[in-house]
């Protein structure tokens, strides 16, 4: 595949492609505890969410736990709420040397993304579809918890660097299954790493990072980073693990961020995923996007999304508005 900045400058208008999923769950009757427990499920209520809106990257739902329970960690759920990780399952090398790093599906969800990949890539032929896996700091902050391997970075980084090993040999199995179900790209979700210095990010996340880039480029895949934190100063960082689009969060300024990226990078982002998407109207949907649209109007290497994963709860007016707002003309910044 192309670069992705080559593809986006070559469709001559702004792609629209929030990180959108959960939305569906209406169309199916279904609950999020369900679907992210049921790979058929899951595919089901993401084909009928992308047929009633038209992005242009499908996704599937965002899961911040599966990583870290396939290594051990233990989830709480609850039926219409995001699943969470509970506990700190590694304090001691013991801890980490006691973590197996089991084979996909087995005593765990992964082959639950892996079977939503295979089915979305198969309903959708012609549009991009992409995969998430969280990042390794992110999983080491979930196994560890997120103040104790913040401290440990510190006073305890070879411990660190032998949970992100782990983290990083599960990964590896795991973006590559993910990756031959034939999906165009894969994010990775790095939040965590936005509470780190620049010098301790590239330590103990971004050279773990670049491994997982390497392996999606040399599959001929787009790999993208997603971290929705303070990230003003990781910009350059972030970029030089050789990703191909950085997707932002609401609470960093796009048009601040656009001019400091390679020139083979993309940038994503940014509408507020809960103010806007999940407790806005309809109208402000469109005018948040129509604001953003004119603000990026003349960056060719932007692709507009949501800030973050679109929440449980959230319309499907408010996905649509989005969809009018983005794909339809409805704006002046859209291009088209």
């Amino acid at each position: 595949m192309d670069l992705l900045s080559d593809y986006v400058k070559m469709t001559g208008r702004t792609l629209s492609a929030p990180l959108a999923g959960f939305p569906g769950v209406t169309l199916t009757g279904s609950t999020v505890a369900e679907n992210l427990q049921d790979g058929a499920l899951q595919s089901r209520t993401l084909i009928a969410l992308n047929k009633e809106v038209d992005f242009d990257i499908i996704f599937p739902m965002m899961d911040l736990t599966v990583e870290t329970e396939a290594l051990g960690g233990t989830v709480d759920w609850k039926t219409d709420e995001m699943p969470t990780v509970r506990g700190n399952s590694v304090e001691t090398m013991d801890d980490v040397n006691a973590i197996v790093v089991p084979k996909i599906g087995d005593g765990n969800r992964l082959n639950v993304y892996v079977e939503t990949c295979e089915a979305l890539r198969k309903a959708f032929p012609k549009k991009l579809v992409w995969a998430y896996v969280l990042g390794p700091f992110s999983i080491a902050g979930r196994l560890m918890g997120m103040t104790e391997v913040s401290i440990a970075v510190k006073l305890e980084p070879e411990l660190v660097r032998a949970v992100l090993r782990k983290a990083n040999d599960l990964l590896t199995v795991y973006v590559n299954t993910l990756l031959d179900t034939g999906v165009d790209g894969l994010m990775i979700l790095e939040p965590a790493a936005g509470m780190l210095r620049a010098d301790d990010a590239d330590e103990f996340s971004n050279s773990y990072v670049k491994e997982i880039v390497n392996i999606i480029k040399s599959r001929g895949k787009t790999p993208a980073l997603h971290n929705c934190g303070n990230i003003g100063h990781l910009i350059e960082n972030l970029c030089a693990t050789g990703i191909e689009a950085l997707h932002v969060g609401s609470v960093s300024d796009p048009f601040a961020i656009y001019p400091r990226l390679p020139e083979n990078v993309v940038l994503m982002g940014n509408i507020d995923p809960t103010e806007t998407f999940l407790r806005g109207t309809p109208e402000e949907v469109r005018e948040a996007a129509c604001r953003l649209l004119d603000q990026m109007a003349d960056c060719e290497r932007f692709i507009i999304s949501s800030g973050c994963d679109v929440p449980p709860g959230t319309s499907i007016e408010n996905m649509k508005a989005f969809e009018r707002a983005t794909t339809c003309g409805d704006c002046v910044g859209a291009g088209v």
